[in-house]
């Protein structure tokens, strides 16, 4: 149904127009009511052509609605653009619109990036290039931002025909070259042969025609590769055109056949056009009359099937050339005649070249009124192009002269701007200096107030080195001293101690059988003696060292441990989760061993335990030493803190840790010992 309508509309505009033409052509008809039918004619034809626009629109709507999602619309959208893209451009205008909307809503980037190029494509079309640059741009930043390389090289292929098309082609050539890059790079081989292409037609038009078929068969490699046969077809022909210009017949001949193969097979029927116009023109340089006009028939039917007067008005005049050639005169006037319907006014040099033409077939039908009658009119058209020749050369030197009076008043505005910059760089030469002079007192002080931050950041160093050359002293001092106090310790009163126990032994010995009481007594004396010796012993060991591994700790424990178990029949059990490689200072680890020491010795002499545990670990960034005996306790709030307990809480203190008593009578006792690992690091 919707076909048929849009066949109604347009039968209907091309009978407006068909009767426009024949009351506008009607003698008796005044100019006045001529031109009343024109603009009504003209009226209803814009009617009818919106109407069969919208519905065509409605149409495609229509399609799209039947679709799944608005992603797919939008590409349905983008195929058939180009469908009325060239001829009928509003419709596509239109469809871009509804595109970009779709897009959008959907927050496509990659659509709509497509979508702003058809715009920029239908402005292209249609004449308006600000425009098209315009859409071009807005679709260039967004692919920008999206890192879509392959519309970022759609962009630069497109402006290039832009530039082209305004003469500015160094500009053009710039984007086909980028353009090309980026579709190399992505690997896009249609956007290469593309590119390849619009820069061999760019050198052809610069008439650099060996340059442009190197281009042009690169691009044609490319298409054939990828079976693209509307572009093979479109390379050939344009192969031809640089072979033609190149003189080089023999190959238009054979491109030229192949591209009408080729633009069969895709029924590009107006590039076949193109290409029998190529054929018949190079067949007419070859002198070989029959065959041009072959080729200019053929192409002269496509022309007329499309009105296009203009390639059909050059096509035409060929065609008569050829009949000429043949003296086929008759012939030759009949297609200059249709040359002459088709070529504008405002074309004279043309109709001046048909007009001559027309007049040399009649004066060879030997109709010289008539050769005569034309040859005065190719005169008119002579003398119309040289009084255009002369308007054109005389508004050259009009537009010279205002150009040269504008150049006067210019130098004479440079002039008047000079004095009044050089008072201006008189003023700004005297700020100038004063900034200058500010800056360099500035830049002196900066280097001074550098310089001075220097001196103090090495006196600074060299006083942390003093204060580092006198703490090592001084450590080195103090570890001497503690040498020569550990050396007397142990030849003073570990010798005087050793003497003591020896001749304690020695009594013991001659006074066996005396008294048992008093034998006791020196048991106990002698006991007393080598515990001390013992304890004489670690001290000196703690002394002579600035860090004790736990390992080296551990088997100190493991000795009293061993030796309190023999002496007093106790079990003592001993579990380690401390790491090896431990290191503590001589302070933290002659302390903790201390206050183990002391409690073992008081869970055994004064609670007369049987049984004790030690544990020692490192439990969330602290060292943790628990003692468990199984002995009679105490009540911690009656019963007074003796010498051991008051000792073992100096002994955490002096080491930042904290010592926890829990006792109870008849339960046993435990002590906890808690050191943090950062604080005994630094001890």
């Amino acid at each position: 149904m919707r076909t048929t309508y849009h066949h109604f509309l347009e039968l209907y505009l091309k009978a407006c127009t068909l009767i426009s033409d024949c009351l506008t052509n009607y003698e008796p008809m005044n100019t006045f009511t001529k031109s009343i039918v024109q603009i009504v004619t003209l009226l209803l034809c814009l009617q009818v052509t919106a109407q069969t626009n919208q519905a065509i629109i409605d149409s495609i709507g229509n399609v799209t609605q039947a679709m799944e999602n608005d992603s797919l619309r939008v590409q349905y959208l983008h195929k058939v653009f180009f469908k009325y893209a060239y001829s009928k451009p509003e419709i596509a205008r239109e469809l871009s619109e509804i595109a970009i909307q779709k897009s959008e809503t959907i927050e496509n980037t990659f659509l709509k990036t497509r979508s702003l190029l058809r715009k920029g494509i239908y402005f292209d079309i249609v004449g308006k290039k600000d425009s098209s640059l315009f859409w071009y741009d807005e679709a260039y930043e967004i692919a920008k931002k999206a890192a879509d390389k392959d519309a970022m090289a759609s962009v630069y292929n497109n402006k290039g025909l832009i530039y082209w098309g305004k003469e500015e082609y160094k500009t053009a050539m710039d984007y086909y070259l980028s353009s090309y890059e980026i579709f190399k790079d992505l690997g896009q081989q249609r956007g290469q042969a593309n590119s390849l292409n619009n820069i061999g037609l760019l050198l052809s038009k610069l008439e650099r025609h060996k340059e442009s078929n190197t281009y042009h068969k690169r691009s044609l490699a490319i298409r054939q590769e990828t079976k693209d046969t509307y572009g093979i077809g479109a390379s050939y022909t344009n192969m031809v055109m640089n072979f033609s210009a190149l003189k080089q017949l023999d190959s238009c001949i054979y491109y030229g056949q192949k591209s009408v193969v080729t633009k069969k097979k895709v029924n590009d029927v107006k590039g076949l056009a193109t290409s029998y116009n190529s054929l018949g023109k190079t067949y007419q340089q070859l002198k070989q009359s029959d065959s041009a006009v072959l080729y200019l028939k053929k192409a002269d039917e496509i022309y007329q099937r499309f009105n296009a007067r203009k390639h059909r008005a050059k096509n035409i005049q060929l065609l008569g050339i050829a009949y000429y050639n043949q003296g086929k005169y008759q012939a030759a006037v009949d297609a200059y005649t249709i040359a002459l319907d088709n070529i504008d006014d405002d074309q004279a040099m043309i109709k001046s070249k048909a007009v001559r033409r027309m007049a040399n077939a009649y004066r060879e039908l030997g109709d010289f009124e008539k050769a005569s009658q034309y040859y005065q009119e190719t005169i008119k058209l002579q003398d119309t192009i040289q009084k255009e020749k002369e308007t054109i050369a005389t508004n050259e030197i009009f537009e010279k002269y205002q150009s040269a009076e504008k150049e006067k008043e210019i130098l004479l505005q440079r002039a008047q701007i000079a004095e009044k910059n050089a008072s201006i760089s008189q003023k700004n030469t005297t700020i100038y200096g004063m900034i200058a002079g500010v800056l360099v007192l500035l830049a002196l002080g900066y280097l001074l107030y550098n310089q001075q931050k220097l001196k103090n950041r090495q006196l600074q160093k060299e006083n942390e080195l003093k204060d580092a050359l006198i703490k090592v002293e001084t450590q080195n001092k103090l570890h001497e001293q503690r040498l020569k106090i550990s050396r007397d310790l142990h030849d003073n009163i570990g010798s005087q101690l050793t003497f003591i126990i020896s001749s304690i032994d020695n009594l013991k010995y001659g006074l066996k059988d005396e008294n048992p009481a008093f034998l006791d007594r020196l048991s106990n004396i002698n006991f007393f003696t080598r515990n001390t010796i013992n304890q004489l012993r670690d001290t000196i060991w703690a002394m002579n060292m600035d860090a004790i591994h736990f390992e080296d700790l551990e088997q100190r424990m493991m000795n009293h441990i061993g030796q309190a178990s023999i002496l007093t029949g106790a079990e003592i059990e001993f579990t380690n989760e401390v790491s090896e490689s431990t290191t503590f200072s001589s302070l933290v680890g002659i302390n903790i061993f201390r206050i183990m020491q002391e409690a073992i010795n008081n869970a055994i002499k004064h609670a007369n335990s049987k049984e004790i545990t030690i544990h020692f670990q490192e439990k969330n960034d602290q060292y943790v030493l628990a003692i468990s005996d199984d002995g009679k306790g105490f009540d911690t709030t009656e019963d007074a803190a003796g010498n051991g307990l008051e000792n073992m809480q100096l002994r955490a203190e002096e080491i930042y840790g904290k010592l926890n008593v829990i006792s109870q009578k008849n339960h046993g006792t435990t002590i906890h010992l808690t050191i943090d690992k950062t604080v005994a690091d630094k001890i």
